[in-house]
C-alpha cells in the first residue's frame, strides 16, 4: 500500500482524521497518534482563522474627533497610539527648536522647522493609525533610524559641528545688527546696552565654534604620529 500524497513510496502508518495511508514523511506524531501533516495543517488553518474577529470594532465619532486634535499637535497622536518614544523626539524638536531659535534670535527660520514637522506629525500619525486598524504591529522606533539617516559620523566630526555654530552665531549677530543699528539714534544709549545683551549668546557660539574647529586641528596631527609611530 503506498502513500496517498507520495504514490511512489511504501505506506508506514493511517491517518486518526482522514484515515488515508501515509508515509514517514508525512507522519506527525502527537501524543501516541499518527496523523498526516495535510490534515494537520488544516486543523491549524481553520483554527486561526476562528480565533481572528469576524470585524474591527468601528471607531465612535468622539474617538475620531479627539484623535483629530491630537494629531494637530505633533507628537501627541503618535503618544495617544502608544508611540511615546517617537511622539516625544517630535515634540522636542518641534516645540524644542522653536524656543532655541527664538532664543538665539532666528525668528525667520521658525517656519522652515515648524510647517515640516508639523506635516509629517500629522500625515505618519493617520498613516500609523490606518496599519493598526489593518491588525499591523507597529514598532515605536527612534525618529531618526540609523538605517534611514546615519548621522554618527557628523556627531564625530568635531569641526563640522564647529563650523555649523559659527554660521549659526554670525546670522544671529547679523539679526541683532539688522534690529538695533537704527534705534541708538532715536532712543540714546539704551539700545547699545540691548543690543550687547542680546549679542552675549551670539558670540558664545562663535567662540565655540571656534573652540572645536581649533581642538580638531589639534588632535588630528597627534593622531597621525600616533598612528605613524605603531607602524614603525
Amino acid at each position: 500500500m503506498n502513500c496517498n500524497y507520495h504514490p511512489h513510496q511504501e505506506a508506514q502508518a493511517i491517518c486518526v482524521k482522514c484515515k488515508n495511508p501515509i508515509c514517514l514523511e508525512c507522519t506527525v506524531k502527537i501524543n501516541d497518534k499518527t496523523a498526516c501533516r495535510q490534515c494537520l495543517e488544516e486543523n491549524l488553518s481553520s483554527n486561526q482563522v476562528s480565533a481572528l474577529p469576524t470585524s474591527l470594532p468601528r471607531k465612535t465619532f468622539l474617538e475620531k474627533l479627539l484623535f483629530l486634535c491630537f494629531s494637530l499637535i505633533p507628537g501627541a497622536a503618535h503618544m495617544h497610539q502608544g508611540l511615546f518614544r517617537r511622539g516625544l523626539q517630535l515634540m522636542i524638536i518641534t516645540f524644542g527648536g522653536i524656543a532655541l531659535i527664538n532664543f538665539i534670535g532666528l525668528d525667520f527660520l521658525i517656519p522652515f522647522i515648524v510647517i515640516p514637522a508639523w506635516f509629517f506629525s500629522f500625515f505618519e500619525s493617520h498613516h500609523l493609525r490606518r496599519q493598526v486598524e489593518k491588525g499591523q504591529t507597529i514598532v515605536d522606533q527612534d525618529l531618526f533610524n540609523h538605517q534611514m539617516f546615519d548621522y554618527t559620523p557628523l556627531l564625530k566630526n568635531p569641526r563640522a559641528i564647529g563650523y555649523t555654530i559659527i554660521v549659526i552665531g554670525i546670522l544671529s549677530l547679523l539679526r541683532q545688527i539688522d534690529r538695533y543699528s537704527f534705534l541708538p539714534r532715536l532712543i540714546g544709549n539704551w539700545d547699545y546696552y540691548n543690543f550687547l545683551r542680546a549679542s552675549f549668546i551670539p558670540f558664545l557660539l562663535i567662540l565655540g565654534g571656534i573652540y572645536l574647529i581649533i581642538k580638531a586641528t589639534r588632535t588630528q596631527p597627534t593622531k597621525g604620529k600616533s598612528e605613524i609611530a605603531e607602524n614603525d
